[in-house]
């Protein structure tokens, strides 16, 4: 009975090793066979495997559209990577034979078949009076081998010791798992290559000498220039935002202004702002002129001293800055809305009312006549500012606000928003759109137009 039970016991757990070894063995992927590859999906891409990013397959993609557009012959690049292919066996031994797999096609020649093959099947290019003009770059991960296909057309514009060039170029990339990369790189030496044309007797002792530096320096210079493009774009978004910055500072004093409260908190001379309202961005204490126009120390005598103002003069509203202590009393008493020299009405003409009733009158009409000429003068504070303001931008972002919009924005009838003006909008610079491709469902149909193109030959390498 023990020995019975001990039995089933030991069934038991052969049928659990056995579902699970066979469960372990179904969800190994196997290799792919040229005739189950499927048709690519992202724009001429096929990645079954989801070895590439998303972002490695637009640049990939938008390096396809580059040399397609840039070349003057009819050409079609299609790019196939796959994690591992399947490596025919001679028939006289069996697929698990382990010790005689030597014996079988090696990678190189079974990624030529591969390549060949795919390309035949998806029929890249087409086959015309010149020949087939497609070109397919395959990329074996796991066999570590690539190999580059062509049309007959390109078999003079490709020849094998160009491929075997472009292949020496792309190890690198590929031996760190940077596969977008070397196979953008591929892509745009392929192009090269064509652009180029015909070997002359120079190339014929370059492929003697094998000086691959060269063609490595024009790939650094490609980066260069295309670094410093990008340099150059993110500095002009950087100016637009400097700028689109200053003009709501403007927009936000405005609101202020209407309130009655309208205080500078940068210098409007250098439009940096204040540490403090005290203290100016030059850490000087800041420089209150008579009139009520507040500058940074050391840029009222910049200013001053390089001739472009006087010392007697504000920049902003050019009112002269040394005006007496009466006048300015007398200023603010007319600010705050006081009369001078009128007298009370005689007490025999007066008519008897209460008195708590007439105070309160007089404070509500006084509190009012402040409040108004309060406002009044902070717009008038504002409107300076903000034309000298405008001034100021233009010189410093000519590219970004012009003496057109100067003009315009500093008129008395000008009431919208700069940062939402339609001419300042406009001149925002714009990032180039990248090309969208549909790439959804990557394992699905194919996206890619073919047009029964054949393969003629080609070159591959390992790495």
């Amino acid at each position: 009975m023990k020995y019975r039970q001990r039995t089933n016991r030991l069934h038991y757990v052969y049928v659990l090793f056995l579902t699970l070894f066979l469960g372990v063995a179904s969800a190994a992927k196997a290799p792919w066979k040229v005739e189950e590859f499927p048709k690519p999906n992202f724009g001429l891409i096929a990645d079954p495997d989801h070895l590439l990013s998303e972002q490695s397959l637009q640049q990939l993609a938008d390096s396809i559209d580059d040399i397609t557009d840039k070349v003057e012959v009819p050409i079609q690049i299609a790019v196939a990577v796959a994690s591992k292919m399947h490596i025919p066996k001679p028939n006289n031994i069996y697929e698990d034979d382990r010790d005689n797999v030597d014996n079988g096609m090696d990678e190189d020649a079974a990624a030529e078949k591969f390549a060949r093959g795919l390309h035949d099947r998806w029929g890249v290019g087409t086959d015309g009076e010149s020949g087939g003009t497609g070109v397919l770059v395959f990329l074996s991960v796991d066999d570590r081998v690539v190999y580059i296909s062509r049309g007959s057309s390109f078999d003079v514009l490709l020849r094998n010791s160009r491929i075997d060039s472009i292949i020496q170029d792309l190890r690198p990339s590929l031996r760190q798992a940077k596969y977008g990369e070397g196979l953008s790189l591929a892509v745009e030496l392929i192009g090269t290559y064509i652009q180029k044309g015909e070997p002359k007797w120079d190339e014929w002792i370059w492929d003697y000498f094998r000086i691959e530096y060269l063609l490595l320096s024009g790939y650094g210079l490609a980066i260069y220039f295309s670094m410093r493009q990008a340099r150059r774009r993110r500095e002009a978004q950087r100016v637009y935002a400097e700028a689109a910055s200053q003009l709501s500072a403007i927009d936000r004093a405005q609101a202020e202004a209407l309130q009655g409260q309208f205080n500078a908190s940068s210098c409007p001379i250098c439009l940096e702002d204040f540490v403090s309202n005290a203290i100016g961005s030059d850490e000087r204490p800041i420089k209150l002129l008579r009139c009520g126009h507040v500058f940074d120390a050391s840029c009222w005598e910049e200013w001053v001293n390089s001739g472009q103002g006087q010392v007697s003069k504000c920049p902003i509203c050019k009112k002269d800055v040394g005006v007496g202590e009466s006048s300015i009393s007398a200023a603010a008493a007319g600010a705050s809305g006081e009369t001078v020299g009128e007298q009370p009405p005689q007490a025999d003409t007066m008519v008897a009312v209460d008195d708590t009733s007439v105070q309160q009158n007089e404070q509500h009409i006084h509190h009012h006549h402040h409040h108004h000429n309060q406002r009044n003068r902070a717009m008038q504070l504002f409107q300076q500012d903000r034309n000298f303001r405008l001034a100021r931008l233009a010189l410093r972002y000519p590219n970004v606000v012009t003496q057109q919009q100067v003009q315009r924005w500093s008129s008395p009838t000008y009431n919208g928003q700069l940062t939402q003006d339609r001419s300042f909008v406009e001149s925002r610079p714009r990032a180039p759109e990248p090309r969208s491709y549909n790439s959804n469902n990557r394992m699905g149909g194919s996206s890619a137009s073919f047009g029964g193109g054949t393969s003629s030959g080609g070159r591959g390498g390992r790495f």
